[in-house]
């Protein structure tokens, strides 16, 4: 046996084992690419075995990338959906499983086609119809005596007659008989016209109404859309009572943990942020990765003083959008990522940082960024590098940014 193939060849039951050991615990990625090699060190005819086993593995990995495209769509991320079903395709070997991608792949083609013909033109009998899907059944038999009226009221809303649209709702709510529902849509259409009490008065009667444990999801957005409100009005113990209401709603769903450490970290609460995020990364476990969720325990551990957890979760928002081709990363998380990788001597990781945001959607900060990227680009010296990143700042700053102005004119002058 030459050198090259006793020092590549190996056991291919001892790969075998590994591979079985590597499926087992679920990592169906690993594992296909270890039965491979066990594949490749086995004699001719000796793997077919092998071979069934790394098609279970491409199905398992398909069925888990269905499952998380199926999350992303509970969180209206299309476009990653759209990914991770092309992704599933591609692997899949049991016919079932192509079906289901495929049908999910065509379903999201089908609401685009409908949304885009929407852009263009929309009937009121399509209208009508879109109203009306969204309706538990309880509200729709709530509605069912006075629904013509109601559908009129609430297309003058969706056509902005926002005045017209209260005053026929107002008018159903005078002479309804025990109104639930109803509630919502006046509390609704008074935010519209600007009346925020008369909003909260009515979304609160609303609420009055619902039984433990009825109407879950609209009882989380209720209670958010209220505690939004009380924040506003600097109302901060009604706001988290809200928060509170809307985890109690659905407990075993991340989304509102989420809104609500978001809510204490906005406030400077880090510690206590970090504690609401945690619970609702426990349980995310099963859910695809919300990089929003990531973010703010990134932010939230950097609020309360834990700059290397703070790294460390940041990373993950930015692993999950390159990993994804995606290189127009969310502001903030690239931000301070920038400054904490600068405060800990990573100057070119920092510099990294801002030059992507120089190159990324948020164009009302371009000027910053590429001052940012030339200043730490001089710390490195690159200086070369540097100044072609501080004329382009130059030229991309205002006149009334006296201020950043001044700072570029002054690295440009050394």
């Amino acid at each position: 046996m030459g050198i090259f193939k006793r020092l590549f060849s190996s056991d291919p039951e001892g790969l075998r084992r590994k591979a079985d050991a590597l499926f087992d615990s679920g990592d169906y990625g690993p594992a296909k690419l270890v039965y491979e090699r066990a594949i490749a060190a086995s004699p001719e005819g000796a793997s077919d075995d092998l071979r069934a086993k790394v098609r279970v593995c491409t199905d398992a990995i398909a069925r888990l990338r269905i499952d998380e495209a199926k999350a992303y769509l509970a969180q209206g991320m299309t476009e990653l959906a759209e990914q991770e079903l092309a992704g599933a395709l591609e692997v899949a070997d049991d016919e079932a499983l192509r079906e289901e991608a495929q049908a999910l792949l065509d379903g999201l083609e089908a609401e685009d086609a409908q949304a885009q013909a929407s852009t263009v033109s929309m009937t009121d009998e399509e209208r009508i119809a879109l109203l009306m899907g969204q309706w538990e059944d309880s509200q729709a038999e709530e509605y069912e005596p006075y629904v013509d009226a109601l559908l009129d009221a609430l297309l003058a809303l969706n056509k902005e007659q926002f005045e017209d649209g209260l005053r026929q709702l107002e008018a159903l709510l005078e002479d309804a008989n025990e109104p639930r529902y109803l509630w919502l849509e006046v509390g609704r259409a008074r935010l519209l016209n600007d009346d925020v009490s008369g909003a909260r008065d009515a979304l609160e009667r609303f609420l009055g109404t619902l039984a433990e444990g009825e109407a879950s999801e609209a009882q989380v957005g209720v209670n958010l859309m209220l505690a939004r409100l009380a924040d506003e009005a600097g109302e901060f113990e009604h706001a988290m009572k809200r928060f509170e209401a809307a985890v109690h709603a659905v407990p075993d769903d991340y989304r509102p943990y989420l809104a609500m450490g978001a809510f204490l970290r906005d406030k400077g609460h880090g510690d206590e942020a970090l504690a609401v995020l945690q619970t609702a990364l426990d349980l995310s476990k099963s859910n695809a990765t919300d990089w929003r969720l990531l973010e703010e325990l990134g932010l939230a551990s950097d609020l309360a003083g834990k700059p290397d957890e703070a790294v460390s979760f940041l990373e993950g928002v930015i692993d999950f959008f390159t990993s994804r081709q995606v290189t127009d990363f969310p502001p903030e998380t690239a931000q301070t990522l920038a400054r904490l990788y600068e405060a800990d001597g990573r100057i070119d990781r920092a510099a990294d940082m801002y030059r992507a945001l120089s190159q990324g959607g948020d164009r009302d900060n371009h000027a910053r960024y590429h001052y940012e990227t030339g200043r730490l680009l001089l710390a490195l010296e690159l200086d070369e590098e540097a100044r072609r990143m501080l004329t382009r700042a130059e030229a991309l700053t205002s006149d009334a940014d006296v201020e950043l102005r001044g700072k570029v004119a002054a690295l440009l002058q050394d």
